[in-house]
C-alpha cells in the first residue's frame, strides 16, 4: 500500500479490507467479498463499510505462493487446472462479480499478485482478459504503478462507471417509485429521458451474459410510470425493438407498446469482440455483448399475482394467442417462454396477459443456428430440448413450455392438497436437467396434475385436458393396427399448433361457475426431499431458481407463508448463465 500511494491520483486510497468482508456483497450465493486490499477514488463513501463493492475502484488480490496464479501461459490452457488455481479464479470472479452487480458498470478492472509476479485483469459481460505475468518490484519496467496512475487519473467512462446513469433529484419521481431515501437516476433512451432506482430483478448477479436489469421508471416528460430493460445483448440476434415493430406491423395481439429503444452510444458499451493483437483461446465460447435498452409501456404484474384460477386461466389464453399470431402473422418464434415472460396487465378489464421478452426469438426466414444452441428458460423447456443430442425447434416445443408453465404455477401458487414433501418432489421435475423426468411427466397425461391434488375441479379439468393431448409428443404409438398408429400421429401432429390449446382454454373462460369463484393466488409451502437436500453441489450447480427457493423456504421456517409476490424465475439463455 505505501508504495503504490505516491502513485495514485489526490484523495484516492488502497485499503487493507482482509480482515473486514463487506456485508452488502452476497450477491452471488451469498459469498461476503473482502479483497486483501480495495481501492477507492475521492468520491463520498456510499456506507461506513471497511470494504464497500458499491464503490470499489478496482482491487488487489495477494497470493504469497507463486502456485496460485489462476492462469497458464497456453492460451489454449488459460485456465490452469489445479486447487489453488480454480480457488484463485473463483476469488476474482467473486469480486468482480460484487463490483458489476453494486454499481453501473461497463467493465472493471483487478489484480492479481503472486508470488513476486502480477496480473493485470479486465473484466467484461463477455469475460474476464489477463495480461501475461510480469514482476511488479522490477524497476525497468514499472507496469504496475504506470497502471495505477492512469487508472486514478482517467476519466469515469474509461474507469469502466457507466455514466449514462446520471445522478438526479426529483421529488415526484421518488414518490411515484417510492424511492425516498434511495439513489435516484436520469437515464437517456433515444431522445426521451426516465428517472430509475432500483432494479425489481437480479439476472445482472450472474458474472457473465446478457446482465438484464429490469426497472420500474418515470417517463420524465409525462411523468407516467413505465419499464425500462437494461440489458448487453448478444450480437447476432435481432434487436427486442425490431421484432416489437415486427409484432405490432402484423398486429400481433397481447404485447406491449415501445415508448423508446436504442443501443447505449460509446465504445465501452460493447465487450467481446477482439482483434488480431488479441489471443484468444481456441474453440473459445466468448460471446459479443452490445449495450442495449428498450422502454415499455405497461407496468405489469407477474403471473403468480394472479387473482383466481379462472383468471389465471385467461391470462395463459392471452399469451398463446400472442405466441399464436406471432408465429402465424408475423413469421417470429418466441423461444423463452417461462412463467417470467408472463405478465398480467391490469389496465384492461378484465385483465390481460401479456408475453413479454422477445429478444431470443427468430424470424422464419432465419437461416443456420446463431450463437446459442439452445435457449429458454431450463424450468419450463420441452423435454426433448433438454436431450444432449440437437434438434430442430418446433412450435410444439414453445407450446409445451406454456404447459409447464401452468403446471408449476398450479403446484405453487394454486390451491391444493399435496403435503409440503410431495410439493416439493412436484417441483423438482422442473429443476432437473435430466430429459427423462420431464419426458416422464409429459407422457403421464393427465395423471400428473391429477396427481396435484388440485383444490380448484375446474383447473384441474383444464390441465388433464390439456396434458392428455401432449402426452401423445412422448407416447409410443399403440403398435396393434394402422388405424390406431394413424390415430396417434395425428394427435401427436395436433400439438406442435396452437389450436388445440386455445379451444381448450377458450372452453375454460365460457364456464360462469368457474369466474365467480374468488381462489387467489397463495404461494404453497414444500419442503426439498432429504436426497437432493443433501447433495453436494459445485457453484455452477446453484441456480438462481436454488436461491429463490432457499430464501422462500427460510421464509416459512422463520416467519411462515409470503403474503407477498416473490421474484421467479429469470428469463436467462440456458447455455450461457446456467452453465457459465
Amino acid at each position: 500500500i505505501e508504495a503504490l500511494n505516491p502513485f495514485l491520483s489526490k484523495g484516492w486510497e488502497l485499503v487493507n479490507t482482509s480482515n473486514s468482508p463487506d456485508p452488502e456483497s452476497g450477491f452471488f450465493n451469498d459469498h461476503k467479498i473482502k479483497p486483501n486490499i480495495t481501492v477507492y477514488s475521492n468520491k463520498k463513501p456510499s456506507n461506513d463499510n471497511l470494504c464497500r463493492s458499491c464503490d470499489m475502484e478496482t482491487f488487489i488480490e495477494v497470493k504469497v505462493d507463486a502456485d496460485c496464479d489462476g492462469f497458464d501461459l497456453d492460451i489454449d490452457g488459460l485456465e490452469k487446472n489445479t486447487g489453488l488455481a480454480c480457488d484463485t479464479r473463483g476469488q476474482l470472479v467473486t469480486y468482480f462479480n460484487a463490483m458489476q452487480a453494486s454499481q453501473y458498470r461497463t467493465h472493471g478492472f483487478g489484480i492479481l499478485l503472486f508470488g513476486r509476479q502480477c496480473r493485470l485483469l479486465r473484466h467484461t459481460r463477455s469475460g474476464i482478459e489477463v495480461t501475461t505475468p510480469f514482476s511488479y518490484a522490477s524497476t525497468n519496467h514499472p507496469h504496475l504503478q504506470n497502471f495505477f496512475w492512469r487508472l486514478s487519473h482517467a476519466s469515469p467512462t474509461l474507469r469502466g462507471i457507466d455514466d449514462t446513469f446520471e445522478a438526479a433529484v426529483n421529488h415526484q419521481a421518488s414518490d411515484l417509485l417510492k424511492a425516498r431515501g434511495q439513489p435516484l437516476w436520469r437515464v437517456r433512451i433515444g431522445d426521451r429521458y426516465f428517472f430509475v432506482s432500483t432494479p425489481f430483478t437480479r439476472n445482472h448477479h450472474y458474472p457473465v451474459g446478457r446482465g438484464t436489469r429490469c426497472f420500474v421508471v418515470v417517463d420524465c416528460l409525462t411523468m407516467e410510470l413505465c419499464v425500462l430493460k437494461d440489458t448487453w445483448r448478444v450480437a447476432g440476434y435481432h434487436r427486442e425493438g425490431e421484432v416489437y415493430q415486427r409484432l405490432h406491423e402484423k398486429s400481433v395481439r397481447n404485447i406491449a407498446e415501445i415508448l423508446a429503444e436504442g443501443d447505449v452510444a460509446g465504445s465501452s458499451h460493447s465487450c467481446g469482440s477482439f482483434d488480431s493483437n488479441w489471443e484468444v483461446p481456441s474453440g473459445s465460447t466468448i460471446r459479443e455483448h452490445i449495450h442495449y435498452r428498450i422502454v415499455l409501456d405497461v407496468v405489469g404484474e407477474p403471473l403468480s399475482a394472479f387473482k383466481s384460477t379462472w383468471e389465471l386461466n385467461k391470462v395463459m389464453l392471452n399469451v398463446v394467442e400472442s405466441h399464436h399470431d406471432a408465429v402465424i402473422k408475423a413469421g417470429v418464434h418466441h423461444r423463452d417462454v417461462s412463467e417470467g415472460n408472463i405478465i398480467i396487465v391490469r389496465k384492461h378489464a378484465p385483465p390481460v396477459g401479456y408475453l413479454i421478452n422477445w429478444e431470443l426469438s427468430k424470424y422464419d426466414e432465419d437461416d443456420g443456428q446463431r450463437v446459442y444452441e439452445k435457449t429458454g428458460t431450463l424450468q419450463f423447456m420441452a423435454a426433448r430440448l433438454l436431450s444432449d443430442d440437437p434438434v430442430a425447434r418446433t412450435v410444439g416445443d414453445d407450446l409445451e413450455s406454456f404447459m409447464l408453465v401452468y403446471l408449476w404455477i398450479a403446484v405453487l401458487y394454486a390451491s391444493n392438497d399435496m403435503s409440503a414433501i410431495q410439493r416439493g418432489q412436484a417441483l423438482e421435475m422442473f429443476d432437473s436437467r435430466n430429459p427423462i423426468f420431464r419426458e416422464l411427466c409429459m407422457s403421464s397425461g393427465h395423471t400428473t396434475p391429477y396427481n396435484y391434488r388440485l383444490r380448484s375441479t375446474f383447473l384441474k379439468a383444464i390441465l388433464m385436458k390439456l396434458m392428455k393431448n401432449f402426452s401423445f409428443r412422448y407416447s409410443a404409438p399403440p403398435m396393434e393396427s394402422p388405424a390406431e398408429d394413424h390415430e396417434h400421429e395425428q394427435n401427436r401432429q395436433k400439438v406442435e399448433t396452437h389450436d388445440f390449446m386455445i379451444q381448450a382454454l377458450e372452453q375454460g373462460l365460457r364456464n360462469e361457475e368457474w369466474k365467480a369463484i374468488a381462489d387467489p393466488a397463495e404461494e404453497q409451502k414444500w419442503t426439498v426431499s432429504l436426497l437432493r437436500d443433501s447433495r453436494k453441489k459445485r457453484k455452477s450447480d446453484c441456480t438462481e431458481y436454488d436461491e429463490v427457493f432457499a430464501k422462500r423456504r427460510k421464509h416459512w421456517e422463520e416467519k411462515g407463508p409470503i403474503q407477498e409476490c416473490s421474484e421467479a424465475v429469470e428469463d436467462e439463455i440456458y447455455s450461457d448463465e446456467e452453465e457459465e
